[in-house]
């Protein structure tokens, strides 16, 4: 699942948290473009700011499980690609987002007008020409509060529903009859999966219906419309409503006058809907018989929609959460939890069972596919070995074996333990008692051995996101790209990689940037029963971070004291009689009393008296820079 926003539009940011909330979708697939905020935009904006920051996101490898995009109001609903009939649909472009080159409109491979009729899920890595198709809506309508609603109720989705079908007399053109057709099509399918079906084929245009899981008419497009009574049905979470009407979905924002628009029936409690921005031309309506039969067998609400759609690249716009499936019954799935922790290449497994047989099961570890088994006993292998030594997350996905393939979900908390610990991150191994071997791929030094004395040196990430000392004598310099490999200890407060093997050097990169803070947030607050930060830290532990800060001098080390004190005000107390923060300045010169500096080091700390009391290392005479008063 992808998740769009537009940072042009705080409503845009708000729907998309919301939705990825209710879903457990992770900060990852969260996608922020910069685009116009209107409803329709002209080509050029679509390819430019919409369909290329997309595209790059969808053909980075580590994204290549993608299935579904999901828009949110405040991204374009159309753009103008120079058709007599109007705009198409953002959200139909962006099917095919990967191939370039396309005007529209394409055939959908998938739809109703294939043939033989392709009776599969839509949405499970299915491609056209090669390249991979993808299922998009929308989270729109009228008001936030509609929108925030939808979700909602597509979260609590139920089969437990009626349907209206709502036809009309009918006698030309032969393209109105044949829709009419698909229409009245619809009811045995609908009465056949045990849903209470009213069907109408009279000049009546009906309302007042109540509890609806399925809606279709002719909306604006029947001589006989109603709006009051348009407006005058209700729907239950888990519902789909649709329309036989040209520009249905031409506008998500409050408007009067024109044809009828599906955006009405999200307030009365539709949760997927489809409508047109501009005129699809009869022949590229949606199947209503198609599209109540692939739901009301399992298959989501995107699936459905597109399974009815004659094109793609074209008009349609599909709103709701694509996910919503109140007919679909995955297997039963469960992740059986291993007898002792996880070590070297070790084996996970699930049970799975389904009344249609299970076709496969997919293992993740941490978010990673790691394997897929396709009969009983459900196994996969993982090299644990790359990964931290402690929790991780074991997931399993089950897929029926029917053409809907509704899928069961699973997951577990699994422990590794191995000799040496993989970190992703620094930060990683603070979870890890002393003694445990750890490895760093690739991060930064940020002083070198000689800067600091000689018998030491620190690392940290590219982002600045976590930092580690390392003790050792082997020679660095501010810059080097090192992986490492060492055995954890805590020295004076401070954790550390013990005289680690350092490999894989490689040319050194810019020198990292310090993190500016105030005198009291240096050091920071614990990270676990291993890893703490300083005596009453608060805020992230910022320990062994390159940062700068500034203060007035408050006391110089007299003799062999190689040390200072600035403050900037915070008034720190670290027991020894002076005030503020120290600075361990080593044989560098010392700042003038009542001066004011700016300080660049390295975060520290040391064991004074039972407390754990902030430090600051600077690394050369230019990291104590005088400023004007």
């Amino acid at each position: 699942m992808l998740v769009v926003q537009n940072t042009r539009s705080t409503i845009s940011a708000g729907i998309a948290s919301y939705y990825m909330q209710a879903r457990g979708i992770p900060q990852e697939n969260r996608l922020s473009i910069n685009c116009s905020t209107d409803e329709i935009v002209s080509k050029t904006e679509c390819e430019t700011n919409i369909i290329a920051p997309i595209r790059a996101y969808l053909q980075d490898p580590e994204n290549s499980g993608i299935d579904y995009i999901v828009l949110t109001k405040g991204v374009p609903l159309g753009a103008n690609y120079g058709y007599s009939t109007g705009p198409i649909s953002v959200t139909s472009i962006l099917t095919c987002v990967t191939e370039t080159g396309v005007t529209g409109p394409i055939t959908n491979p998938y739809g109703p007008t294939a043939w033989p009729v392709v009776d599969t899920a839509f949405s499970h890595q299915l491609t056209l020409g090669g390249k991979h198709l993808y299922l998009v809506t929308r989270l729109d309508g009228y008001t936030v509060q509609d929108i925030y609603g939808l979700i909602d109720r597509s979260m609590a989705a139920t089969r437990n529903g009626t349907a209206l079908i709502d036809a009309r007399v009918v006698s030309s053109p032969p393209s109105f009859v044949t829709m009419n057709d698909r229409l009245l099509a619809a009811c045995p399918i609908l009465t056949s999966r045990g849903v209470t079906t009213t069907c109408d084929s009279t000049n009546n245009f009906m309302g007042g219906a109540s509890g609806l899981i399925a809606y279709f008419s002719w909306g604006s497009n029947d001589p006989y419309y109603n709006h009051a009574a348009y407006a005058s049905n209700t729907f239950v979470p888990g519902s789909i409503a649709d329309t036989y009407v040209s520009t249905s979905g031409r506008t998500f924002n409050p408007t009067t006058g024109g044809q009828s628009l599906i955006a009405d029936l999200i307030p009365l409690g539709a949760c997927g809907l489809a409508g047109y921005v501009s005129e699809p031309y009869a022949n590229f309506t949606t199947y209503p018989n198609v599209l109540f039969d692939r739901y009301t067998r399992g298959y989501n609400m995107a699936e459905s929609f597109y399974a009815a759609c004659p094109e793609i690249f074209w008009k349609m716009v599909a709103i709701g959460d694509p996910l919503m499936a109140p007919f679909a019954n995955p297997p039963n799935v469960s992740v059986e939890q291993p007898q002792a922790p996880l070590t070297g290449v070790a084996t996970v497994s699930a049970t799975a069972s389904d009344p249609s047989g299970v076709s496969k099961v997919e293992f993740y570890f941490e978010g990673q596919h790691i394997g897929t088994a396709t009969q009983a006993p459900y196994m996969a292998t993982v090299d644990t070995t790359q990964y931290t030594v402690g929790p991780h997350t074991v997931e399993a996905v089950a897929f029926e074996n029917s053409p809907a393939a509704p899928q069961g979900f699973a997951s577990a908390v699994v422990t590794v333990q191995n000799t040496i610990s993989n970190l992703s991150v620094i930060a990683d191994a603070f979870g890890s008692p002393d003694g445990q071997g750890v490895r760093a791929t690739d991060v930064v030094v940020s002083a070198g051995t000689a800067e600091m004395g000689g018998g030491d040196f620190y690392v940290q990430e590219a982002d600045r996101a976590s930092a580690m000392r390392i003790i050792s004598t082997e020679e660095v310099i501010a810059g080097d790209v090192v992986t490492l490999e060492g055995p954890l200890v805590t020295d004076s407060g401070e954790r550390c990689v013990f005289a680690p093997t350092i490999t894989n050097r490689r040319t050194p990169s810019a020198q990292p940037n310090p993190m500016v803070m105030p005198n009291r947030s240096l050091g920071g607050s614990d990270v676990s029963i291993y890893t703490g930060g300083v005596t009453d830290g608060s805020g992230a532990r910022n320990l062994s971070l390159l940062v700068k800060t500034l203060g007035k001098v408050t006391y110089i080390g007299m003799g062999s004291e190689q040390f200072f004190y600035i403050d900037d005000g915070s008034r720190l107390d670290d027991g020894s009689g002076h005030s503020g923060l120290k600075v361990n300045s080593r044989t560098l010169l010392k700042p003038a009393l009542n001066k004011w500096v700016a300080v660049t080091g390295l975060s520290s700390c040391e064991e004074v008296g039972g407390r754990v009391i902030r430090a600051l290392k600077p690394r050369r005479q230019s990291d104590v820079q005088p400023l004007t008063q």
